[in-house]
């Protein structure tokens, strides 16, 4: 009897070892799921929707986007923190929610270190910066003047504390020596309305939510915060040509999985969504956006989210910013 047991485990056990690459051939079996922390609109969720489209005809199974906002895209993160570490929930991390939310919130029910694996980081884009058609600033210089003229007045919007948008303001004050209202809202589309509607007199929004409404002449745009001149707004001086060359600020998005995600199932979502981000069409959409596609390993996203959480935190320790 005690053979046949010994006999039983054994076997019990050959039938276990080879259930980790078993994982990932068999994945997924069910859709998978990406978590958005932001409101629809926002660049975060147009990334998102844009590979879904293409990883679902390449996994063979539905990749649906769930938007889930709150407190800066905190909420999503714990979320995600804590989901099963299976594959089948991911998240759309940015700049803010990965390298600034960490330095400004007192308390944050997540670590991007402990509890996230970093799978491909997605694409990088510039700000622009743009005022409302009725402020008479036609360049960055007097809209300087006409912040100095008229200090803690001129208001802009942000998609919130903590966001790129945010700390892009943050630092044009700091740099510039000037004194500006900050009116942080919901979500990058609703600051854009804002601005559009003349509730606030400018912001400094991402690309490829603002563009359409720069471009038809809603807002009037007068710098980017990119190393190079948009090809959407060739026109439109950099931060650095208009004098003020620290004032760079490239925001990213990429795809996390929960940490305890296994390695097998992670290399195939970061070839699929590589392959995703490839395909022609979504190269043509990312062009329009003036998303600068990156792709790649796990391991250079994660590099990346470093040296971004440094370089950011720095700012919020000298400038004191914490979320209200």
């Amino acid at each position: 009897m005690r053979s046949r047991l010994h006999l039983l485990a054994a076997l019990a056990f050959a039938f276990v070892l080879p259930a980790a690459p078993g994982i990932a051939q068999d994945f997924p079996r069910k859709p998978v799921r990406i978590i958005v922390p932001f409101p629809p609109g926002g660049t975060p969720d147009m990334l998102s929707r844009l590979l879904s489209q293409r990883a679902t005809q390449l996994l063979g199974q539905q990749v649906i986007v769930d938007n889930r906002p709150g407190a800066g895209g905190n909420v999503a993160m714990e979320l995600v923190a804590r989901a099963p570490g299976d594959g089948y929930t991911l998240i759309m991390g940015s700049i803010g929610t990965c390298s600034i939310n960490p330095y400004i919130y007192k308390t944050i029910g997540f670590d991007v270190e402990r509890d996230y694996a970093p799978l491909m980081e997605v694409g990088r884009i510039a700000n622009l910066l743009a005022v409302h058609p009725s402020v008479p600033a036609k360049d960055v210089k007097e809209l300087v003047a006409l912040i100095r003229a008229k200090p803690g007045a001129i208001t802009y919007a942000s998609s919130g504390f903590g966001s790129s948008l945010h700390l892009t303001s943050e630092l044009f004050e700091s740099l510039a020596g000037i004194e500006i209202r900050h009116v942080p809202y919901k979500g990058s589309a609703l600051a854009v309305t804002a601005l559009v509607g003349g509730e606030v007199h400018f912001m400094f929004d991402n690309m490829p939510s603002i563009s359409p409404h720069a471009g038809a002449g809603r807002v009037r745009p007068i710098a980017v915060t990119g190393t190079k001149r948009s090809k959407l707004f060739p026109d439109v001086p950099t931060m650095q040509e208009a004098g003020y060359k620290d004032v760079v600020m490239q925001p990213w998005f990429g795809l996390l999985a929960p940490a305890k995600t296994p390695p097998a199932v992670l290399a195939k979502l970061n070839a699929v969504f590589n392959e995703a981000l490839r395909d022609p069409t979504v190269q043509k959409r990312l062009a329009e956006l003036d998303v600068e596609a990156i792709g790649g390993t796990g391991a250079d996203f994660g590099k990346h989210i470093r040296a971004e959480s440094e370089k950011w935190s720095r700012l919020i320790r000298e400038r004191k910013i914490t979320a209200e």
